[in-house]
């Protein structure tokens, strides 16, 4: 049986906290841009949990929100993490960092031509996001991601 991930939109001084979410597979709204106004009317549109550091917020009480406490962008994932189960429902690396599209594997030869001649060298398997097109590897960042999700495994709940 899936268990059903919740979904989430986080506010224009959360970016870090977005592209954390979105590396350990949670659907997740995000934009720079997104005025106030915006960030609840795509919260209430697409039954999204708003994550913001504003207080304000609380203030919609049609608006399902989470505020978050601290500036560390590690302890801001930890936060969210533990305050909605979230160890249980990680689906690490399946979705793009930048977009949030659905991450898949691809053949090198289908995506030759996109990649510098170094990672084409020394790297083999790569997978690509099915809305941007972006390109990922397993390159010297990656141990550093995996780190990071071997952590959120280990959290415990609160």
């Amino acid at each position: 049986m899936e268990t059903v991930k919740p979904l989430f939109i986080v506010d224009v001084h959360l970016g870090k906290l977005a592209r954390n979410l979105r590396l350990l597979g949670f659907d997740i709204v995000y934009s720079n841009a997104f005025t106030q106004a915006e960030l609840i009317a795509l919260a209430l549109e697409q039954n999204r949990i708003l994550l913001s550091r504003y207080t304000g917020f609380a203030k919609y009480p049609a608006v399902v929100s989470f505020i978050i406490q601290s500036e560390d962008p590690t302890e801001q994932l930890k936060q969210v993490v533990q305050h909605f189960h979230l160890t249980s429902k990680l689906n690490p690396f399946s979705r793009c960092m930048v977009c949030n599209g659905m991450v898949q594997s691809v053949q090198k030869e289908n995506i030759q031509g996109q990649l510098l001649s170094n990672t084409s060298k020394y790297y083999n398997e790569f997978w690509q996001c099915a809305t941007c097109k972006r390109i990922y590897w397993n390159g010297p960042h990656y141990n550093r991601m995996l780190a990071l999700v071997e952590k959120v495994k280990q959290w415990s709940y609160s």
